[in-house]
């Protein structure tokens, strides 16, 4: 199990707009992952990585009592040799959205005890894992999230290439362009598929 900071959230998946209070009870961030991880692993899967905004520990888990602005958290892994994500920024604190996703996992493996499997299989399918966990990009900054159709995407784009081009000497940027380019191509995609 590997734990990325920072959040790296799903770029097909909309945000909370104002997560709320859970009744989980009390979860420590630290039982929350390790009852996620021991999920996943019940379950199969492989090269888990929970991604949030929590500082995380060199031997692994989270420190306590962090005060973060976003408590979104996306949990990506392998299953059955292809990606898979499950992303929750529904409640006000990480520990509880790392619970729900706890919890969702059980589910599923209920579901495949229960004779469920070729649901389960269907299921799956909607968490497809944007980008791979192999693949997973630390952004310094979130270029297009403001962006809800192609026309507004594409005039800030033109923006943004201007800006951040290698070979514009005052602003330039050959990592920070790379970056956007990887953004735009990804919300290009997503707002394609929602026409």
């Amino acid at each position: 199990m590997k734990f990325e900071y920072p959040l790296q959230w799903l770029p097909q998946q909309p945000r909370t707009k104002r997560p709320t209070r859970a009744r989980f009870g009390n979860h420590s961030l630290s039982y929350a992952g390790h009852s996620i991880a021991n999920e996943l692993r019940l379950l199969g899967a492989s090269d888990c990585i929970i991604s949030t905004n929590l500082q995380t520990k060199l031997s692994g888990g989270f420190y306590a009592n962090q005060k973060i602005d976003d408590a979104g958290v996306v949990i990506y892994f392998k299953l059955k040799n292809t990606d898979k994500a499950m992303a929750c920024d529904l409640w006000d604190k990480p520990e509880h959205n790392l619970w729900a996703l706890q919890l969702s996992l059980s589910a599923i493996r209920g579901l495949e005890r229960w004779g469920g499997s070729e649901f389960l299989d269907g299921l799956f399918t909607g968490f497809k894992a944007l980008p791979a966990p192999g693949n997973c990009m630390v952004m310094s900054q979130r270029y297009f999230s403001d962006c809800t159709n192609i026309e507004y995407l594409t005039l800030k784009y033109k923006k943004l290439v201007k800006e951040l081009h290698p070979d514009n000497p005052d602003t330039g940027n050959s990592e920070k362009f790379q970056e956007m380019m990887i953004q735009y191509k990804h919300m290009k995609e997503n707002l394609k598929e929602k026409e």
